[in-house]
């Protein structure tokens, strides 16, 4: 066998043996390569339904929350203090109704009613208590598993012994702090401190305003939209009087809000003030009030702008006015419901357009 003859086996061997050894490497790495794929390729429809899901479990969570709101709107401020939800139905109807117009994965979503929790929520610690007592809050997880809808079928993950994937996803709607005022809303001339309700213990507490500079007062004077004084507080209180009335709060909004509080007596506008109590207080002698609350670190008198935060209700109990003494009497009303929407800050009172907490 010549030379020429000899190299040209070699070679051929030489080639067989590498395109074997290419073959042995493309034999155990296409399983890993088929893995990756069906991962990215699974994961990612995963990912998609899960978001879905996401969107399904927002929008019963918000249904939910505002039935409750509508709930309250229809009691009075007394029916909504001790309001107790004998019958979930409505919100878990509105809850599965809104779920079923949206799809997952191609599919109609069914909510199960033991995914559904109605309970208070406790924005401090960010935490949902189920209870039928004043509740404001709706949770909601929507599924594609084996309890609900199906699991997501997978694609190439079956080379893997994988044949679907759970996917679910949870939200949390609340009634939130009342976050916004109407014109009209607000048809007292004063406010109170952010201060005053650092006390967890502020629900039906007494406060009182005339004279401000009281410790126990933490409140303000204010005119809405003029720097406080006598002459415009005692003609804003007057024109509040009539029906329908010839002076109307302006909107406000929390957070970017600003009015002017004056801390002080203004003993002269205590008169107008008692009249207009007179013309609004119930049988019991009750005016039911919506109050800015202003951002304040403490009780000082204030006499400057201050951001509006929040709102609280307030249930005015008395007015003395000069002879007889200077006083505005009440107390701090909680888990009470107003129109709008919330985003205000905690000060018992909320609105009835719930948001996403969670």
């Amino acid at each position: 066998m010549n030379k020429e003859r000899q190299g040209g086996m070699e070679g051929s061997a030489l080639a067989s043996n590498e395109r074997g050894a290419v073959a042995v490497m493309v034999a155990i790495t296409l399983p890993v390569l088929l893995g990756f794929a069906a991962l990215s390729i699974d994961i990612g429809q995963a990912l998609v339904a899960r978001n879905e899901l996401q969107d399904v479990a927002d929008a019963g969570a918000l249904a939910g929350a505002r039935r409750l709101g509508t709930i309250y709107q229809g009691l009075s401020p007394a029916q909504q203090v001790s309001y107790t939800m004998t019958d979930p139905a409505p919100v878990i109807s509105d809850v599965q109704n809104v779920a079923s117009q949206n799809y997952g994965a191609g599919r109609a979503i069914t909510v199960n009613v033991g995914d559904i929790s109605i309970g208070q929520w406790n924005p401090t610690n960010k935490t949902l208590t189920v209870t039928s007592a004043n509740p404001d809050a709706v949770r909601v997880t929507a599924r594609l598993d084996g309890n609900a809808n199906g699991p997501v079928s997978t694609f190439l993950a079956n080379i893997m012994g994988i044949s679907s994937v759970d996917v679910r996803a949870t939200a949390t709607a609340a009634l939130t702090g009342t976050g916004t005022t109407n014109p009209g809303d607000l048809q007292t001339p004063f406010g109170i401190s952010e201060f005053r309700f650092n006390d967890p213990a502020y629900c039906n507490a007494p406060i009182r305003f005339a004279p401000t500079n009281d410790p126990a007062s933490c409140g303000g004077w204010q005119t809405f939209t003029d720097n406080p004084n006598a002459n415009t507080l005692r003609s804003q209180i007057d024109g509040m009087i009539p029906t329908p009335p010839t002076f109307t709060s302006p909107a406000t909004q929390a957070g970017t809000t600003s009015l002017e509080f004056y801390g002080g007596n203004v003993a002269n506008a205590l008169n107008n003030l008692y009249n207009l109590y007179v013309s609004k207080r119930d049988a019991t002698g009750a005016w039911d009030v919506l109050v800015p609350v202003y951002q304040s670190s403490d009780c000082s008198n204030p006499n400057t702008a201050m951001t509006v935060v929040g709102y609280a209700s307030m249930k005015i109990t008395n007015v003395i006015a000069p002879p007889a003494g200077q006083l505005v009497q009440g107390t701090i009303q909680c888990n009470l419901v107003e129109g709008g929407r919330g985003g205000g800050g905690s000060f018992g009172t909320k609105g009835s357009i719930p948001g996403l907490v969670q």
